[in-house]
């Protein structure tokens, strides 16, 4: 039976280079979806019929068609964190500003971007982000507004020194296409502070641009070293750091955070485990500027995104730990927007 189906395949009008879940065009000019032959009810069909399905490619000897997204057969039934994990795996296959920081060396964090706002005739860069995948930055859900700038405008990877071009390094610069805030998030309260930025095409991934992976477990970071990176100020009160800036970190317990916090009006129920991680080491802290960037683990080939900074004392106040909007609690609602039908990106 396949051999005939890739023998009609063959005969296809169009045929392009394209991959599961890649757009594409049926027949009747409407848009469809690339789809192996064998979960794509409506080239069944056509099969039937002795009629040709249009032909996007081949996954092994199968056909990929172009299919009619309103006739699939199944919809994806993905646990939250598959298509995370799977996305990691594709693109790294296993192989055999911030207080008290150190500067970043060049390509050590190919997802890290600036995001800015026009500010007469430049850009003011004024939070941190997180390459994902092709089209996707994930960031603090209150670095979307500033009430000094207004809204983010431009967002800039493969960057070290954003004021120098003599440093090593290959920006690339994007307009964003749309911001979502995740749902629970409101301005008078410091949780769920998270957001996804559509940029307004795809990147190019080089040693200096590529994206970082998502934890999907959702146990505690049992006292790992994690690092923490961003553009913002070197001091309570200082000026920015033009050079990208990381520090390293340990979990704080969230019962001694919430202590810290007690008397914070944005915390009305403390510090909430499932939903925030508290980090800190003695004379580090993130900053302001540093909002949105990730707290992170390396491992050999690609890192690890564990939380998006949000929001803290004075940066550096002695015993007052930095807090984090924990990823894993939100991987569904990722995965939903960054991989609705897949983990491949969808059309440039």
């Amino acid at each position: 039976m396949f051999r005939c189906l890739l023998m009609l395949s063959s005969l296809a009008i169009t045929c392009k280079a394209l991959e599961v879940d890649d757009a594409c065009k049926l027949s009747n000019g409407k848009n469809g979806i690339c789809k192996l032959v064998t979960k794509c009810p409506s080239a069944i069909e056509l099969i039937k019929k002795r009629q040709i399905p249009i032909l996007c490619g081949f996954e092994g000897l199968t056909s990929i068609v172009c299919c009619d997204k309103t006739r699939l057969l199944t919809k994806s039934r993905d646990s939250p964190g598959k298509k995370s994990k799977n996305y990691c795996l594709s693109t790294y296959p296993p192989r055999l500003a911030a207080v008290g920081g150190v500067q970043s060396f060049a390509k050590e964090f190919p997802h890290m971007a600036a995001l800015g706002a026009i500010n007469g005739d430049e850009v003011k860069w004024l939070c941190g982000g997180s390459l994902i995948n092709k089209r996707y930055i994930i960031t603090a859900a209150h670095c979307l507004i500033s009430k000094d700038f207004g809204i983010l405008t431009h967002v800039r990877l493969g960057d070290l020194n954003l004021k120098l071009d003599t440093d090593d390094a290959e920006p690339q610069d994007f307009g964003i296409k749309r911001a979502i805030k995740y749902p629970g998030y409101i301005r008078t309260k410091s949780y769920h502070d998270l957001a996804l930025l559509e940029l307004d095409r795809k990147v190019n991934f080089t040693d200096y641009v590529k994206p970082a992976c998502l934890n999907v477990e959702k146990n505690s970071t049992n006292g790992q070293v994690l690092t923490a990176t961003g553009w913002g100020r070197t001091q309570f009160g200082g000026d920015t750091s033009d050079h990208l800036q990381k520090i390293e970190i340990f979990e704080t317990k969230n019962s001694d955070c919430t202590l810290k916090y007690k008397y914070d009006p944005k915390l009305t129920l403390g510090v909430v485990d499932d939903w925030q991680i508290c980090a800190s080491a003695p004379g580090k802290d993130t900053c302001q500027g540093d909002s949105g960037g990730p707290l992170q683990k390396k491992s050999t080939f690609h890192h690890t995104i564990y939380g998006v900074t949000s929001f803290g004392k004075a940066c550096g106040l002695a015993n007052f730990p930095g807090v984090y909007t924990r990823i894993s609690y939100y991987i569904d609602w990722i995965e939903k927007i960054v991989w609705p039908n897949g983990i491949h990106d969808g059309p440039a």
